[in-house]
């Protein structure tokens, strides 16, 4: 069976939506604190609509006998910094058994286009439980920017602990928002230095 790619289009939105709902429920088998209602299709189908209404988006589309397998969303955005393209979580998912080769072909596509357009960075969400995924990723030369994580707050325990001497630790109000607007605005002003 051959596999075909082709770009993403709006029609194939209820199929993705399925596929991410299958990889969520995956994902919370590893993670049960994941949120249980993504496991259902209209909500990841719903989650899939809102990226592809994205002004600057694009992606790619693995399918088998017209069925997809894979996919890979994602959106242009300017930063300070420059182009950045982004893969959301909702942008990916890989029918169960299907190789990871998949979505690493998808990425040639994806990024392609995106240095095309002048996009030099590429910024991809994975979750930790596609470990699979991860690897196939920094055998792209990816690697790791951020974790994000869970807890659940039910069961956690906050030591006490002995302030510092000199430091008053306590919670933003109200009246901090000029003062840490002050500080946001000289951080960026600031000369940088190599």
């Amino acid at each position: 069976m051959k596999t075909e790619y082709l770009p993403f289009t709006e029609d194939m939105i209820p199929e993705a939506g399925n596929l991410l709902a299958q990889r969520h429920a995956a994902n919370r088998s590893k993670f049960p604190l994941l949120p249980a209602r993504f496991e259902d299709p209209q909500i990841t189908t719903k989650a899939i609509e809102t990226l592809w209404q994205k002004k600057l988006k694009n992606g790619y589309a693995a399918l088998c006998d017209g069925k997809l397998i894979a996919y890979l969303l994602g959106e242009l955005a300017i930063q300070d910094w420059g182009r950045c393209g982004y893969v959301y979580l909702p942008g990916y998912a890989l029918a169960e058994g299907e190789n990871t080769a998949l979505l690493q072909d998808l990425y040639a596509l994806l990024g392609d286009d995106w240095v095309k357009k002048g996009c030099f960075n590429h910024y991809l969400y994975i979750s930790a439980a596609d470990m699979d995924v991860i690897a196939a990723l920094f055998d792209l030369g990816f690697g790791k920017e951020r974790v994000d994580a869970l807890m659940d707050f039910r069961s956690l325990t906050i030591p006490d602990v002995e302030e510092p001497a000199g430091i008053t630790i306590r919670k933003a109000g109200s009246g901090d928002n000029a003062y840490l607007a002050c500080i946001r605005k000289s951080a960026l002003l600031a000369p940088h230095h190599p």
